[in-house]
């Protein structure tokens, strides 16, 4: 396996246009790129350097688990991510990270925008006044570290907005573990909710609609990093080519929108 270096990280992230002081949302599969010296630090330590952390800069990660929905206790600095891979979970265990508040669609953040993100609270991730919408406010970037655009969360925001058929909402309550002002902790019953997928319709997405809008109009930047890729939109663009695709087809991300859309429509009947 070959190795990765803090050099190549770095070169990668400038070839791909991150600039110091940016504001990224990164998904990540970093085992494409190789053994990294040193350990998983390296790609921590070239954010860090790309971007100017923690002064200048901001740097998300989807801190995603799905515990609350099982009925167990969310507890914001405990609760570890699940299934978003070991990066995001390194990143949501560093001492400068903070975290925001959705118990299932959390992002865990380091920089000069954690604070304001970590105060937001709304009954969905993708709400108005939400997180997300705030990283599409501050003109954000999705990097993609290896990861395919299958893996941007940031898509559920335009699904949400377009209410899309092939999802529903669905209501959560559970118990949180919230932080007093007098530095103690407390359990509270909340509710929260998330717009799932109808898994009835056994509905395939596909958000590689979404790339191709974006390299057309030249907004998809891309390079190779070892064996895997490095990309880079900004939020603002996916969100405005998801929007569309949306607008014109509610289907559009479905890749068997045949078989979906009729069994959406038996169950309407």
């Amino acid at each position: 396996m070959r190795e990765v270096t803090l050099g190549q990280v770095l070169e990668a992230l400038e070839r791909v246009g991150i600039q110091r002081g940016d504001g990224l949302l990164v998904h990540s599969a970093i085992q494409f790129f190789g053994r990294p010296q040193g350990g998983i630090g390296l790609y921590l330590n070239a954010l860090n350097t790309a971007l100017g952390l923690p002064v200048q800069g901001t740097l998300a990660v989807p801190a995603f688990n799905f515990g609350f929905a099982r009925g167990q206790t969310y507890d914001p600095t405990n609760t570890p991510s699940e299934g978003m891979g070991v990066f995001p979970e390194y990143i949501r265990q560093q001492p400068e990270a903070m975290r925001t508040r959705h118990p299932m669609q959390s992002l865990a953040v380091i920089g000069a925008g954690a604070a304001e993100l970590s105060k937001l609270d709304t009954a969905s991730a993708f709400d108005p006044g939400s997180p997300f919408e705030r990283l599409v406010e501050l003109d954000f970037k999705l990097l993609l570290l290896g990861a395919d655009i299958q893996a941007a969360s940031i898509v559920h925001y335009s699904e949400q907005r377009a209410a899309v058929p092939y999802r529903y909402w669905k209501s959560f309550q559970g118990e949180i573990v919230t932080s007093q002002t007098d530095g103690t902790q407390r359990s509270e019953l909340r509710t929260y909710r998330m717009f799932v997928r109808d898994l009835e319709l056994d509905a395939h997405l596909d958000f590689h609609p979404i790339q191709h809008a974006l390299q057309r109009r030249g907004q998809w930047s891309t390079t190779n990093l070892n064996y895997g890729t490095v990309a880079v939109c900004r939020l603002q663009d996916f969100v405005l080519a998801a929007d569309a695709l949306l607008a014109a087809d509610p289907w559009a991300l479905v890749e068997n929108r045949t078989v979906a859309a009729q069994r959406y429509q038996e169950k309407l009947s």
